[in-house]
């Protein structure tokens, strides 16, 4: 009898053959295409994956391909480019998927070994039909202008978590990162009655007062039952609750100009890493999530991350709907309004961008709101001075300036938990 193709057995699930770190990876770099760049040179991934393609296809073929499909993979690393290739090199490049698998199953390739930026390069369109069978993404026509559209994948609820995950864990490393002078003073936040949720001790998140000492004597005694060592790998913490209540809002913009240098990156970013801060540390607290053009588009879990830049801009209109959120709550209350550019919309009767801006930020003010106003363009002056006079109408007010959008997930986290302090 013939034994049956190789080629033709059905392979495990790419979430059975990676680890769960691995998949949180490629996810968040569908979203920050720059992560894969900089995981692959911090971790220098021994395997090459143009090896295995070129077992099936011509190596000239193989860099035509690459070539036409890095035009879009860095700047729209969701986007199906159908296109990019013809039938032959289609089945040759889902033969060789297939290949990767199964070396994968037979312990042959290393997850370890694996580039992200080559996984996204040489196999986007099979990465992106393995993580929709997992239910992480899924494909959607998105309008690009008139009688325009494009066939995008977007991230499911489940997806976005895992992303939101990854984005905390990247925001507390670049804290760390920034030395202790940069935020020494940072903790959970005070309180007498302590959680009933244990969770691993870090220097950069928790005082040493929150060190739970009979939790962490049991973890030693597990971890190290001949000497007893108080390493850093068995301290534990118990986080308080805060005393007061928090409600916040967190306004990203999504005009057009948004899609330069990674800015609605970042701003996505910032969103889900706050959404994560405080369902992780601030469970009291509440926190509503928002996106502009000269429209406005309230975003519940699972809508995050798919936000794309498009239109105009109306921050008068998206501070008056989080004052519209806010007024009626006790509390601290706080708006962050994240924008790269001066309003050019308005849908206040009689009023243009600028004064319904300023009029909305004095309203905030009356409301007893504190307005955080963060920039991510400060080459304008009169941008900048409409910033300061919002503030400046606001009363309780701060504005920023983050050069770098991929920063700000970072900033957020600083600034709202030094604010809880």
């Amino acid at each position: 009898m013939k034994p049956e193709c190789r080629l033709c057995e059905a392979p495990k699930a790419l979430s059975q053959l990676i680890s769960g770190d691995l998949l949180r990876s490629i996810l968040y770099s569908l979203l920050n295409p720059s992560y894969a760049y900089a995981r692959d040179r911090e971790r220098r991934p021994k395997f090459n994956l143009k090896e295995v393609l070129k077992e099936f296809m011509d190596e000239e073929e193989l860099d035509d391909y690459a070539f036409r499909r890095s035009l879009y993979m860095r700047q729209y690393p969701r986007m199906i480019c159908s296109w990019a290739y013809d039938e032959g090199l289609r089945q040759a490049k889902e033969r060789a998927w297939r290949e990767l698998l199964r070396r994968l199953e037979r312990g042959e390739v290393s997850p370890d070994d694996l580039s992200i930026q080559q996984l996204l390069e040489y196999f986007h369109e099979e990465l992106l039909e393995e993580l929709e069978k997992e239910g992480l993404v899924k494909r959607e026509r998105l309008p690009r202008g008139f009688n325009h559209f494009m066939q995008v994948l977007l991230f499911t609820a489940r997806g976005e978590e895992l992303i939101a995950e990854r984005v905390l864990e990247e925001a507390f490393k670049d804290l760390r990162a920034a030395g202790p002078g940069a935020h020494e003073a940072e903790e959970a936040g005070v309180g007498l009655t302590p959680s009933s949720t244990l969770t691993d001790f870090d220097e950069q998140k928790h005082t040493f007062d929150m060190l739970d000492l009979k939790e962490t004597l049991i973890n030693a005694a597990i971890k190290h039952p001949e000497g007893l060592d108080l390493t850093d790998d068995v301290l534990k913490a118990r986080v308080p609750y805060h005393r007061s209540r928090a409600s916040n809002v967190i306004l990203l913009d999504k005009s057009g100009s948004m899609s330069m240098s990674y800015r609605i990156v970042g701003a996505v970013e910032a969103a889900l890493g706050l959404r994560k801060l405080l369902e992780s540390e601030y469970k009291d607290d509440e926190l509503w999530v928002a996106a502009y053009d000269h429209n406005l588009y309230p975003l519940e879990p699972g809508e995050i991350a798919n936000v794309w830049p498009y239109g105009w801009t109306d921050i008068g209109q998206a501070l008056d709907y989080a004052r519209q959120l806010l007024s009626r709550r006790e509390g601290s209350k706080n708006v962050f309004l994240i924008t790269d550019g001066q309003p050019t919309a308005s849908s206040s009767p009689g009023q243009t961008p600028f004064q319904s801006a300023l009029r909305a930020s004095m309203m905030l003010g009356e409301e007893g709101i504190r307005l955080n106003i963060i920039m991510l363009d400060d080459r304008s002056p009169s941008l900048r001075g409409l910033c300061e006079k919002m503030a400046e109408l606001a009363g309780d007010a701060n504005v920023a300036f983050v050069s770098n959008p991929l920063d700000l997930k970072s900033f957020i986290i600083k600034s709202y938990r030094e604010s809880r302090r």
